[in-house]
C-alpha cells in the first residue's frame, strides 16, 4: 500500500475518535500512520510486512494505552476513598484554636465547621498543627517551626 493510503487511513481513525469516542481508534490512527512513515522509509516493503508491521504497532499501542488507563484509575481510586473522609483531608493543616483545650479536649473551626479536638492543653488561639483524627475528632498537636 501506498504510504498516503497509510496516512489517510490513520487521519479517518483519528477524526473517527473525535465523533465516535471510543479510546483506541486514536491508537490505531497512530498505528497506521507510523506504518505509512516506515512505508515512505522503506518503498519496496510489501503489503503483507506492511499489515504485520501495522498490528504490531496498533496491539502495542493499545497495550501502553491500556496501562496508562489502569495507572491513571488506580491514582483517582486513591483519592476517590478520600472524598469523603474530611477529618482525614484535615490533616496537616495548621489551625488557630477557637476555645482552649482544656483536660486534653477542645474545639477549633476550621473554614464554617467546628471540630471537637483534643490535644495538649493551650489557651485560645494558640497556633496548633492537625496531626491525626479518631473518627470526627480531631487530633492536635503545637505547630513548631523546624518540624
Amino acid at each position: 500500500m501506498s504510504p498516503l493510503l497509510w496516512g489517510a487511513l490513520g487521519a479517518v481513525l483519528i477524526a473517527a475518535e473525535l465523533v465516535i469516542p471510543g479510546l483506541f481508534l486514536i491508537w490505531f490512527g497512530g498505528a497506521a500512520m507510523l506504518t505509512g512513515l516506515v512505508t515512505a522509509l522503506w518503498h519496496d516493503w510489501g503489503l503483507v510486512n506492511e499489515a504485520g508491521f501495522f498490528t504490531i504497532a496498533a496491539g502495542a499501542a493499545v497495550a501502553v494505552a491500556m496501562i496508562h488507563a489502569r495507572r491513571r484509575n488506580a491514582s483517582s481510586e486513591s483519592d476517590a476513598a478520600r472524598i469523603n473522609d474530611r477529618a482525614g483531608q484535615l490533616v496537616g493543616r495548621a489551625v488557630t484554636l477557637s476555645e482552649p483545650i482544656v483536660n486534653g479536649q477542645g474545639r477549633v473551626f476550621v473554614g464554617d465547621t467546628l471540630w471537637s479536638v483534643e490535644g495538649p492543653d493551650r489557651p485560645a488561639g494558640a497556633a496548633m498543627l492537625v496531626a491525626g483524627h479518631k473518627g470526627m475528632v480531631l487530633m492536635l498537636r503545637d505547630a513548631v517551626e523546624g518540624r
